[in-house]
């Protein structure tokens, strides 16, 4: 099944960023794959729409590189309620370079990366040829990164970094500690076990299923634990075993996680996938001051985001970053992907220069 979009229906793709300003219909096209609400459900379908006159400090950006994450596979979901407004070009993260500027610290050439700030949900994503962007939205790629890495790591990789970053202010030097990553083989577990191998943590990795063990210790898994266990109920304060912990599943686990926790530890949530909810005591705080930090990868400060990828490029960044890639796919190969998802294990990254 397939669907039109209206002019209307383009002007509510780019509202808020170019405020109707729109070019003859045929005079400038790109292709996009466009989410559109039925009555029945959603429509994910390619289409040719207008290309947008930019804004006061927008730039337009040619897409290289953008990639699947949870998050977007959710968004063609009309009952997950992800989409806000339709219809929607999905896509929460992308790379590319810019072809368009009409923001003073950014020109044509410039090789960029977006993650968050509602792309894919709120506002038209990566899912198309070229996107309109803040200028204040926008990361400028570091010069020891590609577009594609940037988009191996993309919110996922990110998201862990944010993580990993935060320990690293409580714990300092991480070699050696004792780590535990909940989430099994997800994006965001398996960059932190990347990651925390780089950084020289012993790093336990809790997950549903043994089946990708092996996938986990090409990473740097020390240990690989059935998550099943960490949903054993606890004592208010149980034997000490981790001197911090990236949670990626929240839920009652989250409440047995931090009774382990080392004197001065902490834990970093920024999942739910078991669940929105868990119960605590105070003290895992008071007995041993321990920290729960909550990690949102999508409204952080653009300063903070610029040092995080420039830390992925240089002194976080491992050899072993392309066995998080399950596979390459084309643009014309994403809509497939997304209704009707391979096998395996790691991130799908979609290269639109193929």
């Amino acid at each position: 099944m397939s669907f039109f979009v209206s002019k209307q229906g383009v002007r509510n793709l780019e509202k808020g960023y170019n405020k109707g300003k729109i070019l003859e219909e045929g005079e400038h096209m790109k292709r996009a794959l466009i989410l559109e609400k039925m009555e029945d459900g959603s429509v994910l379908n390619y289409q040719n729409i207008d290309l947008l006159n930019l804004s006061d400090g927008e730039v337009r950006i040619k897409v290289s590189y953008t990639g699947i994450n949870y998050k977007d596979r959710l968004s063609v979901d009309a009952s997950s309620k992800v989409v806000r407004k339709y219809p929607m070009v999905p896509g929460i993260d992308f790379s590319g370079i810019v072809v368009d500027s009409k923001a003073p610290d950014y020109s044509v050439g410039d090789q960029v990366l977006v993650t968050g700030y509602g792309y894919g949900t709120d506002h038209p994503g990566g899912y198309q040829e070229s996107v309109a962007v803040k200028q204040e939205h926008l990361i400028r790629l570091p010069e020891e990164m590609t577009l594609k890495d940037g988009m191996i790591y993309g919110t996922a990789g990110f998201t862990a970094a944010l993580s990993v970053d935060a320990m690293e202010k409580v714990l300092g030097n991480l070699e050696g500690k004792k780590i535990l990553v909940t989430g099994g083989s997800g994006g965001v577990s398996s960059h932190g076990v990347l990651i925390l191998h780089k950084l020289g943590a012993k790093v336990s990795v809790a997950t549903r299923s043994l089946e990708h063990k092996e996938y986990l210790e090409s990473l740097g898994a020390h240990e690989v634990l059935l998550f099943d266990g960490l949903l054993e109920k606890r004592r208010a304060l149980s034997t000490e075993k981790w001197d911090g912990v990236l949670d990626t599943t929240g839920g009652e686990a989250l409440g047995n996680i931090l009774t382990e926790v080392k004197y001065g530890g902490i834990v970093c949530t920024s999942g739910n996938l078991s669940g929105i909810r868990f119960e605590s005591t105070v003290f895992p705080f008071i007995l041993r001051g321990i920290t729960l930090k909550g990690i949102d990868s999508v409204m952080v400060d653009h300063t903070i985001r610029n040092d995080i990828f420039k830390k992925l490029a240089t002194s976080w960044h491992s050899e072993n970053l392309g066995r998080t890639v399950k596979n390459v796919i084309s643009f014309n190969e994403l809509r497939e992907e997304l209704l009707n998802p391979s096998e395996g294990v790691g991130r799908v990254v979609v290269d639109m220069n193929i």
